[in-house]
């Protein structure tokens, strides 16, 4: 990727586009995670007619890449400053991406039922393929098929090719776009949304396997830097809880081939209890099982990445994220996911920075911060469920040295 393939548009709150931030005066920051939500940070001077449009509630940017939209997202705060230097002044706008709607938005029991309170159902069970029962949450809650006071305004539904195993999903209240995580893993899917003309669009893609095409090493002139940790396992073994008390409550104990060879390796049995009292299916059992085993149940490789800029296998055109990738690393040849990724244009030029695999591996603060998310989310699944059971960045870019 490179500067010259990057344009930044400014929009309204209807999705209108009403100008292009001249390549010179851009200075932006943008940080993209895959299958979570975005944010970019974009400063404009305060006299830009596109400032005055962009400070306005519900206007936003998009950024487009050398090949397709890399983000469109709405402006959340905006910050004045001036100096004697700078009288006039500058305004810093901070915004997130369009993908924003799914953290905003929970799964209701009976998404026909606006109305959170006066829910009838226990749960809203979808089956079928992974990445159709996706679209069919989506579209549920805040599509065009959705009540009209929880639908998300200028929002379609994209294209589903029904990839993915059968799954079925039991949603009650959970935050909608974890749900579409879990099913994205089990279908090795990714989703977004993303403006497209006048429209705010879901997108679901499969993860393309680049391995063989994309090799990034330092020696072979694709990397100007990395900086790598391979890790144990989360789980090697997974207890899996349904519904019943005492003796007679459901138990199902998930392992796989990856997660045992790791344990082997490692010398090391982990085990995690998963809570599903929600449910008293089996297959759904399996399937919470396998979503732990596919976010963490195998040796972790991590990896941030500096690309170069004019190399053979530019990201972003030959490779970009979510796709699968091979990295040389002391001589050995692994792969890994490109999972978020981080771009700066400013003054001191263009630089891009991008993560292969999970970012906890490099920092104590990054994995307590997913723990204690972890264990929220599981004190959040108690919260939600209990009721059953009584009824029945700028930061790799930093570490990598760019700047």
């Amino acid at each position: 990727m490179r500067l010259q393939d990057i344009t930044v548009e400014v929009r309204d709150k209807s999705l209108t586009r009403r100008g292009l931030v001249r390549p010179e005066e851009l200075q932006l920051e943008l940080t993209d995670n895959f299958n979570n939500v975005g944010e970019w940070k974009l400063t404009l001077a305060a006299e830009s007619p596109l400032a005055q449009t962009l400070r306005t509630p519900g206007a936003g940017i998009i950024v487009t890449g050398p090949t397709d939209v890399l983000m469109s997202g709405p402006m959340v705060t905006a910050e004045f400053a001036a100096t004697q230097d700078d009288p006039g002044g500058t305004i810093t706008f901070s915004g997130v991406s369009d993908t924003v709607i799914l953290a905003d938005t929970l799964a209701f029991p009976d998404p026909t039922n606006p109305n959170g309170a006066s829910q009838t159902l226990a749960h809203d069970v979808r089956q079928g393929k992974a990445e159709d029962v996706m679209h069919s949450y989506v579209m549920a809650n805040i599509g065009p098929s959705a009540p009209v006071e929880r639908r998300k305004t200028h929002l379609v539904d994209g294209v589903s090719q029904g990839r993915g195993p059968a799954v079925i999903k039991s949603a009650r209240f959970p935050v909608l776009g974890n749900l579409l995580t879990e099913l994205a893993l089990l279908g090795n899917l990714g989703f977004r949304v993303v403006q497209r003309g006048q429209t705010l669009v879901f997108e679901t893609f499969e993860i393309t396997d680049r391995t063989k095409l994309i090799r990034l090493d330092v020696a072979n002139g694709s990397l100007a830097g990395q900086r790598v940790a391979i890790s144990p396992p989360g789980v090697t073994r997974a207890i899996v809880a349904g519904q019943g008390e005492m003796v007679k409550r459901q138990f199902l104990q998930v392992q796989t081939p990856a997660s045992l060879a790791a344990e082997a390796d490692w010398g090391r049995r982990i085990e995690q209890f998963i809570d599903q009292r929600n449910t008293d299916k089996w297959d759904e059992l399996q399937q919470a099982g396998d979503e732990a085993m596919e976010e963490s149940g195998f040796t972790a490789v991590n990896v941030q990445v500096v690309p170069m800029e004019d190399g053979a296998m530019r990201f972003g055109h030959d490779w970009s994220l979510g796709d699968k990738v091979s990295v040389v690393v002391e001589d050995q040849e692994l792969t890994s996911n490109a999972t978020g990724m981080v771009m700066r244009i400013g003054a001191d030029g263009f630089q891009v920075g991008v993560l292969l695999g999970d970012p906890t591996g490099f920092s104590v603060d990054a994995a307590l911060s997913k723990r204690v998310t972890s264990t929220e989310s599981r004190v959040s699944q108690l919260e939600r469920t209990s009721d059953i059971g009584a009824a029945a960045d700028n930061q790799l870019l930093s570490i990598m040295g760019v700047y």
